[in-house]
């Protein structure tokens, strides 16, 4: 590539925003604060900022930078990212709120050295995104910088085909690099952060970052565990079906795929597997055993009876708390037994069998009378009889968990589904898993799930609607439903 002079600029520090699409950062952050919070816990940044007051920070590496725009006169950081955040946090540490303390016993410590701190310092200027990444790459996949990790690397390429690139071309600009192992490593997280997972710790060691692909690697690189856990790949790294986004493979996870993986990921939180553990090695009597756990999961699984009258699983009968052992109006229960081996017998049906939507794991138990009825009646009402009046009462369920959220957040909005959808997105839209759901709530296409759907069909008459359309759009909006309900949501 020939030589190509970008502009040089000293800027003040306050102009620079952190990079919130930083390949370190596995789910995108909402905000700075966050982002900063994260690079301190999980980058070292506590121990940079301290080299910066021992040593002086040193500009032999001036960080890269793109404007932001939109009236914005600042830049974000798209390299240096780490000392950026040393300096912010050192300059002002209540901008770090987790380690204000720390970085305040470090400025008291070298007061004298502090003094010297830049309020500005030099940037390289590049007029966007994608003509600083191969520079960027160059110092993060080589040795000249603190590498990234392989989930930073797979985010990065994986960034290049979403940019239009192909896999050959991919392959091309970085000769000897596994292109379709990253690929894999990409489209496994994006799974995986995805998954509703009903225990929610799981979620948050999924979401965090804290699942070790390396661990994961292991277990999916063992064709029986993978197709255990519902997940298959093709030559170029691509879930299959390739047809379908790992979002969507992962919400329409069959029950006993989910109940694998739930004990996959549980079993690797909890330090019982890692990557030399005998269970991933392809032979031998403890992974032949691990397998069979697997899969046994699913053997006891029945399709629902016309008793059930189209309830999902028992565990939302009592109103959509999890942790119980409920009974249905016969007295008989349907909670899954524990064996002594540890082993689940039934569990969840799949979702499409059952002649309702499939409302397991919501938690509605708080919400207002009136909304709680509304879930009470989707959650009974057959949606193979009735698509039509399931997808209206679909509609007014979405619309109202989100007044009911934004109302008890302390922030209340009013009006149609097209005046607050956009408000969940602006708050919500840079969380990575919640993204479809909402893109496809936002969307001018009359897709199930979408605004011009609902509007479709209860205002016009000709609108058709069958019961796959009504299960495809609650497949969609079922995330986005699950996190307004949160009650981590609601203030402190």
């Amino acid at each position: 590539m020939a030589y190509q002079p970008f502009p040089i600029k000293t800027v003040e520090l306050k102009e620079l925003r952190l990079d919130l699409e930083n390949y370190r950062i596995p789910d995108p952050p909402a905000d700075e604060i966050t982002a900063l919070e994260y690079l301190y816990k999980s980058e070292g940044v506590l121990d940079l900022a301290k080299s910066i007051l021992r040593y002086g920070y040193l500009d032999n590496e001036v960080p890269m930078v793109m404007p932001r725009g939109d009236n914005d006169d600042g830049y974000t950081v798209l390299e240096g990212n780490r000392r950026i955040a040393a300096l912010k946090g050192l300059i002002n540490p209540s901008s770090v709120p987790s380690y204000e303390r720390d970085l305040s016993v470090l400025v008291t410590r070298y007061a004298e050295e502090a003094q010297d701190l830049p309020n500005s310092i030099r940037v390289l200027i590049f007029p966007d995104r994608s003509s600083a990444l191969p520079h960027i790459a160059r110092l993060h996949t080589g040795l000249s910088k603190k590498a990234w990790s392989r989930d930073q690397q797979a985010r990065f390429y994986y960034s290049l085909f979403e940019q239009g690139k192909t896999i050959e071309e991919i392959k091309a600009r970085y000769p000897g690099k596994d292109i379709p192992r990253y690929i894999r490593m990409a489209m496994m997280r994006r799974f995986l952060v995805a998954v509703p997972f009903m225990d929610e710790s799981l979620r948050d060691h999924v979401q965090s970052g804290r699942l070790k692909m390396s661990i994961i690697e292991r277990a999916f690189q063992q064709r029986d565990i993978a197709e255990a856990i519902g997940v298959a790949f093709d030559e170029d790294g691509f879930l299959l079906p390739k047809e379908s986004t790992p979002e969507e493979i992962a919400s329409q996870l069959p029950a006993a795929r989910f109940r694998a993986l739930e004990l996959l990921v549980k079993e690797i939180r909890d330090r019982k597997l890692n990557t030399r553990s005998p269970e991933f090695r392809a032979s031998g009597p403890a992974h032949d055993e691990f397998v069979a756990r697997l899969r046994d999961l699913g053997q006891d699984e029945k399709p629902i009876g016309d008793g059930d009258r189209g309830l999902s699983s028992v565990q939302e009968v009592t109103g959509g708390r999890i942790g119980t052992a409920p009974t249905n109006v016969s007295g008989h229960s349907h909670a899954a037994e524990s064996r002594q081996d540890g082993s689940v017998g039934r569990g969840p049906n799949h979702p499409h069998t059952k002649k309702a939507l499939d409302l397991s794991g919501l938690d509605y138990d708080s919400v207002p009378v009136n909304l709680k009825v509304r879930y009470f009646e989707l959650r009974r009402i057959n949606i193979e009889e009735f698509p039509l009046a399931t997808a209206m009462l679909l509609r007014s369920v979405l619309e109202s968990t989100i007044k009911f959220h934004f109302e008890k957040s302390g922030n209340p909005v009013s009006g149609s589904l097209d005046r607050v959808l956009p408000e969940v997105r602006k708050k919500y839209g840079n969380i990575r898993w919640l993204r479809s759901a909402i893109e496809r709530a936002q969307s001018g296409l009359n897709e199930p799930g979408s605004k011009s759907w609902f509007n479709l069909i209860s205002h016009s008459a000709d609108a058709v609607v069958k019961a796959e359309h009504v299960r495809e759009a609650w497949a969609q909006l079922n995330p986005l439903i699950r996190h307004l309900l949160r009650p981590t949501d609601s203030p402190s």
